[in-house]
Formats: C-alpha cells, sequence, structure tokens
C-alpha cells in the first residue's frame, strides 16, 4: 500500500512539474509541426516556388557556416577539453579559464595563454614531477 501512494506521489509531482513548467520550453516544442503545415497550403497552391525556397537559403547558410568554422589542432581540442575557452585577443589565439584561488572564497583568477605556452608549462611540471621521483628513488623514505 505504501509502495501504490508513493508512486502515485511521484506521478503528481511529474505532472504537476510539466504543467508549471517554462511555457517558452514547452512552446517551442509545438511550433515545429505547426511551422510545416502552413507551408503545406501554399504548397498545394504553387507545388514548384515552396520546395526551391527553403532549399536555395539552406545552402548558403551551410557554406559559410563550414568556412566559418577554422580548423582545430589536436593540441587545441585537448586544451578545450581540459576546460579552457578559446578567444582572440589582440589577433592572437589564447585559450583562458577560470582557476580557484587557494585560500580565498573570492571569484576566481582568469588565466589566458596561447597553446604553445600551456604546452610547455605543462612539459615543465611533467619534467619536475619526474626529476621528484627520481630523487625519491634515490633515498626511499625513513632511510
Amino acid at each position: 500500500m505504501r509502495f501504490v501512494v508513493g508512486a502515485l506521489a511521484c506521478m503528481a509531482v511529474g505532472g504537476i512539474s510539466l504543467a508549471l513548467a517554462d511555457p517558452s520550453t514547452t512552446a517551442s516544442a509545438p511550433s515545429p509541426p505547426s511551422a510545416p503545415s502552413a507551408p503545406t497550403a501554399p504548397a498545394a497552391a504553387a507545388p514548384t516556388p515552396a520546395p526551391a525556397t527553403p532549399a536555395a537559403p539552406a545552402t548558403p547558410q551551410a557554406a559559410p557556416a563550414a568556412a566559418a568554422t577554422p580548423a582545430i589542432d589536436p593540441e587545441e581540442r585537448r586544451l578545450l577539453a581540459q576546460g579552457y575557452r578559446m578567444q582572440m585577443r589582440h589577433g592572437e589565439k589564447v585559450f583562458c579559464r577560470r582557476e580557484e584561488v587557494l585560500g580565498s572564497r573570492l571569484e576566481g583568477k582568469m588565466n589566458c595563454s596561447t597553446a604553445q605556452q600551456l604546452k610547455s608549462t605543462q612539459d615543465q611540471a611533467q619534467e619536475a614531477a619526474q626529476r621528484l621521483q627520481r630523487q625519491n628513488l634515490g633515498h626511499p623514505p625513513g632511510s
């Protein structure tokens, strides 16, 4: 009995949340089905111009979008996956991300560098870690 009451309560909460949902998101879902129905009526009157009109704008929009997308090399892809955002500053491509400042409860600091600078910083950090590990191998703890 308790299970049935719990299940009904969950369904009621789900139904109420849908009813109180943002109308802009709810209105956006029904609009695509209504959009094709409007062009269907003029298409019956003039079947040839209606399909030609949507096809013509779709092709020019697709071409500039593909041309406007710059090529991203694997190093830049890796930086984007790590949470960096690509920005253009003074005509140079930089990668920025907000990093928290230790000991501070205030907003973090924005760090921006080029891909080459970030790569060299990472290489230096890896070298320092390897150097410390080699030093510790020669002197085990407690000796």
